[in-house]
């Protein structure tokens, strides 16, 4: 099923986040039409700070994994709305393993990236052995090496690598280099959820 592309008619009134170069944010899908999808900020503090023309990515869970499409912003809609083209959406599936759906933030950087240049995402969900995450569309493809900053529930922050296993917008990761005692944080993490 994956890459199957989804109805549009499946976003109305889901919950959407919506990752930008300036961040992400939680919005809800008012309207959706065959060209427009609009949706507003559920907390107008986080929401993502795009700008007119600027292409994002969006993405909706589903009871068969994640719901994913890049869309181009058209118009803002009041303060914290965006009014934006229809994307074409796609499923990508669930892992087998073990994961436990969680939203944290998450930054992520080539490790040879010169100068060094942090993104930022949110998880989508998260594992002892790795995550995925939607981050805003830069490129990030199969294969590449992350270094990750991952803020846990509480405070602390997992700081490590990863090897992509799938690219963006929706960013599926393995870890490769992570203190045991990070690993052990995030399994008490998970398990407090």
């Amino acid at each position: 099923m994956s890459g199957q592309v989804i109805e549009l008619s499946a976003l109305y009134n889901a919950p959407v986040t919506v990752c930008a170069q300036r961040g992400s944010g939680r919005y809800r899908t008012t309207l959706a039409s065959r060209d427009r999808l609009v949706l507003d900020a559920e907390h107008g503090e986080h929401a993502a700070r795009a700008e007119i023309g600027e292409l994002v990515s969006i993405g909706c869970p589903d009871p068969e994994g994640w719901l994913t499409g890049e869309v181009r912003v058209v118009a803002q809609r009041g303060t914290h709305g965006l009014v934006t083209t229809a994307p074409e959406l796609h499923i990508d599936q669930r892992r087998a393993s073990h994961r436990v759906t969680l939203a944290l933030p998450v930054d992520v950087m080539e490790v040879d990236d010169d100068p060094p240049t942090w993104v930022v995402g949110e998880t989508v969900d998260v594992s002892e052995d790795g995550f995925s995450a939607q981050v805003p569309p830069v490129g990030i493809v199969a294969g590449d090496q992350l270094a990750v900053r991952l803020a846990l529930p509480g405070g602390h922050l997992v700081v490590g690598e990863v090897t992509v296993v799938a690219g963006s917008p929706l960013v599926r990761a393995r870890w490769t280099e992570l203190a045991e005692r990070d690993r052990e944080q995030i399994g008490r993490a998970l398990q407090a959820v």
